[in-house]
């Protein structure tokens, strides 16, 4: 299904091109008990919500399948929308270092940030002026419009939980209900947030560490235990990554290195206990001189193919962010930036900053430039969900968002992995069915207690 929007759908877009959103909406199972349709966004920005929609489609609760039509789409500029393009050979992108530590490495990696930006403004043109998460969200009124409905029930996860915030603030009285799980606040400053989803990941790589230590030789319920390195992981870790850094390898005519090896670790931090094993597994791999799981996992985070193409992913994340803004400024201010996330988190902070260079060559100025608390108190109650331990947006992220709102429940999950709705545990699901299916508000501040099994989702939150 696809819904055309005109200019007459967005008066900021007056005589711009028609712009296609592709949807997938599979139907209530039990139409006698159906209540309306539930809109998801799995972050982002420049996942496809079409391909989450299919995904959770099966995943999700019954109580929720059989009541809600899932409805997922591609938001402007991903996907099987109408795509940013900034071509589809980015291994130039990746393979400089985007911590770097020398004027060299630094020039080099200005350099490709520029060569992206270009790229993308001859291929894309005007579209990169029109894919803001304020377009999306007028976007998302549009499709409630196009599928007839009087309201809407929204899950949004990590990004998607921005755009949710947003059209609660826009359209109050379009919400019905609204889950965010995974959230970001809006109000913390670009630098802040880097710098602590940084730190994020560093705890999160700290928890494996521990995990990795404990589990050594173990044979506990049948685990294959944790075979990375001699001594502690950490140490063994650092070595790794050290030398990789000062000398990257090649493998099957590519460049593995330090760039690929964050991307690559990162990928496997976001499940939290669930991805231990493959990342312990993936770093003995390389340890013993094989590159392979690694590059795979950060291929797969990037959106790259086996032939050596990239699906338009990565673009549409570098469109949408450098358009919303706020701007972290100019390739000596982003330097700066880089230090003090270096001096927060040694693992992660700089190279956070150096994927986010392509911003200061942006062709299209950020819409924002200041962060933008959001506020919605006149939106029926809104369900934030953060996890304990979440390596990406942090735990006081849901809360920060919860209080901005004005009319925000907190629910805190257990577990270090990125978001946590289906859980398919007995406390944070049945409160999110019982808000979603009975519209039962949780009371302030819900917390649920040691995590059960966590459901892994066959779709990237990024």
């Amino acid at each position: 299904m696809k819904v055309g929007l005109r200019a007459s759908d967005n008066p900021l877009t007056k005589g711009a091109k028609v712009i296609d959103l592709a949807l997938f909406r599979a139907r209530a199972s039990e139409s006698s008990k159906r209540i309306g349709v539930l809109l998801i966004n799995p972050g982002g920005p420049g996942g496809s919500g079409f391909d989450a929609a299919q995904s959770l489609a099966n995943i999700l609760p019954s109580a929720i399948t059989t009541r809600f039509d899932i409805i997922g789409w591609d938001p402007r500029g991903t996907g099987r929308s109408t795509p940013v393009k900034c071509g589809h050979r980015l291994d130039y992108l990746f393979n400089s270092d985007t911590a770097p530590d020398s004027d060299s490495e630094r020039s080099e990696l200005e350099r490709v940030a520029q060569r992206f930006a270009d790229a993308c403004a001859s291929r894309s043109g005007e579209l990169l002026g029109h894919v803001s998460s304020f377009d999306t969200v007028r976007d998302m009124e549009s499709i409630r419009r196009a599928l007839g409905e009087t309201k809407i029930n929204y899950l949004g996860y990590s990004y998607g939980t921005f755009i949710g915030a947003l059209y609660a603030r826009e359209y109050p009285k379009r919400v019905r209900s609204m889950v965010l799980d995974g959230a970001v606040d809006p109000a913390v400053s670009p630098e802040t947030a880097l710098i602590e989803q940084a730190q994020g990941l560093s705890k999160a790589l700290n928890l494996f560490f521990d995990w990795c230590d404990s589990q050594k030789n173990s044979q506990k319920q049948g685990l294959k235990g944790c075979d990375f390195g001699e001594g502690r992981a950490s140490r063994a870790y650092e070595s790794l990554r050290l030398a990789i850094d000062v000398r990257p390898v090649t493998y099957k005519k590519r460049i593995f290195g330090p760039t690929q090896f964050d991307l690559g670790v990162s990928s496997y931090l976001y499940s939290g206990e669930g991805g231990y094993e493959l990342l312990a597994s993936a770093l003995e791999d390389l340890a013993n001189g094989d590159t392979q799981t690694l590059l795979e996992s950060s291929d797969s985070y990037v959106g790259r193919s086996s032939d050596g193409t990239y699906d338009d992913s990565w673009a549409a994340f570098l469109a949408v962010s450098c358009l919303d803004g706020p701007a972290l400024g100019d390739k000596e201010a982003l330097a700066g930036v880089a230090k003090r996330a270096r001096a927060a988190s040694k693992d992660f902070g700089a190279a956070s900053v150096g994927l986010g260079y392509p911003c200061a060559y942006w062709p299209s100025t950020p819409l924002l430039s200041e962060s933008l608390p959001v506020s919605a108190p006149s939106a029926p109650p809104i369900v934030v969900v953060g996890t304990r331990d979440d390596p990406i947006t942090p735990v006081t992220w849901a809360e920060g968002l919860a209080t901005q709102l004005g009319n925000g429940h907190l629910v805190v999950a257990p577990g270090a992995q990125h978001t946590s709705y289906p859980s398919g545990d007995g406390c944070l699901d049945p409160i999110i069915n019982s808000y979603f299916v009975r519209l039962r508000v949780p009371p302030a501040q819900s917390a649920c207690p040691t995590p059960q099994v966590v459901i892994a989702r066959g779709f990237p939150v990024i």
